[in-house]
């Protein structure tokens, strides 16, 4: 297996570096090739580079963790970090007006978590000029855009139907299954790759609900499916249809009696595994995607060798096996909160 090792220049903007194993998709923007696995080394910046992050929503803590991850290597890395939130993934135009937004602030780059997989690229030009835009975490359309990291949504699909497929060798499996909202993100894909690993096996998908990811609008899907089809025996769905899951389960007395499986890993998710409350879940460590964007980023703009289509190997974590694994590149810490703005040192005491 062939290593890309990048040499740390040991400058004053540059704190620590990240240093591990990731994925390599080559050609560029197409998941349809199994990746090479490949060392990587972050990167110091050469100068204060301003940054701007766009996010579908900051609802729930799988984009608080990409925040995190960002934050954290944009300080070390001594750059300047600008974050807008979308508030969620129908506020299309808030997210152009976002854009321009950057623009204005005279942004060296924009990374991009897009509400939309495709209708935003063709706007770029006119929004941002030749100021480039990477693809950060959400499917994106190559158009106009230099770069993604990110990991391919149909294998978290894959990876709980997978899952479920050899489970349904011993019981039938009736099933709820809530994805988020349809067609953002990477719902379409999950939903679709979910469906190819169960079909032959002894699974039913009773019903299916879409929704904004946002509690009480999962809250609110998962209670009238539940009355509508009382008799399943297990609910697949986003990190925030399963939080809600939880508490709804616990109060109709449900617990044991329907299990639980997420497409992607949040602390309340992490916590019910613990807990031996969830089956399984995936995650596609979303601090170790915030971090890495940042830093490829910064070596586009050095105008370095750097790696187009990158992310992180997805985990499959189970009540057995989540006490073995670290999670520090998936979560965020307990304490944190969002946050908007990375000043550089040398900026303030300019």
């Amino acid at each position: 297996m062939r290593l890309f090792t990048f040499i740390l220049l040991l400058i004053s903007f540059s704190v620590t570096a990240f240093v591990g194993e990731i994925n390599l998709w080559s050609p560029g923007f197409s998941y349809t090739t199994k990746p090479e696995r490949v060392l990587y080394q972050s990167k110091p910046a050469n100068r204060p580079w301003r940054l701007c992050a766009l996010y579908p929503h900051l609802k729930d803590s799988y984009w608080l963790s990409v925040n995190y991850g960002m934050v954290e290597q944009a300080r070390e890395s001594g750059i300047q970090l600008q974050v807008f939130d979308a508030g969620g993934y129908d506020n299309y135009a808030l997210q152009l007006e976002q854009l321009r937004q950057c623009a204005d602030w005279e942004a060296d780059a924009i990374l991009l978590g897009a509400v939309s997989h495709d209708k935003i690229n063709d706007r770029l030009p006119e929004l941002v000029g030749d100021i480039p835009v990477l693809g950060l975490v959400n499917e994106v359309s190559q158009q106009n855009i230099a770069a993604r990291v990110g990991v391919p949504w149909s294998e978290m699909g894959h990876n709980v139907g997978q899952f479920l497929a050899k489970r349904s060798e011993h019981q039938s499996l009736k099933v709820l299954l809530l994805p988020g909202p349809k067609n953002r993100g990477g719902t379409s894909l999950i939903e679709k790759s979910f469906n190819q690993e169960i079909a032959n096996h002894n699974i039913q998908v009773v019903d299916i609900g879409w929704g904004d990811n946002d509690l009480e609008v999962q809250r609110n899907l998962l209670q009238h499916m539940l009355e509508k089809h009382p008799d399943v025996n297990l609910i697949a769905g986003s990190a925030v249809a399963i939080e809600a899951a939880i508490p709804e389960l616990q109060l109709r007395k449900l617990n044991g009696k329907i299990d639980l499986v997420s497409f992607y890993l949040s602390h309340e998710v992490y916590r019910g595994l613990k807990r031996q409350r969830i089956l399984m879940a995936n995650s596609d460590q979303m601090v170790l995607q915030g971090r890495l964007s940042i830093d490829q980023t910064i070596r586009l703009l050095q105008k370095e060798p750097f790696l187009a289509d990158i992310g992180p190997t997805i985990l499959t974590l189970t009540p057995e096996n989540i006490s073995k694994i670290e999670v520090n590149l998936s979560l965020s810490p307990g304490d944190f909160r969002p946050e908007y703005e990375v000043y550089s040192t040398s900026v303030l005491n300019k």
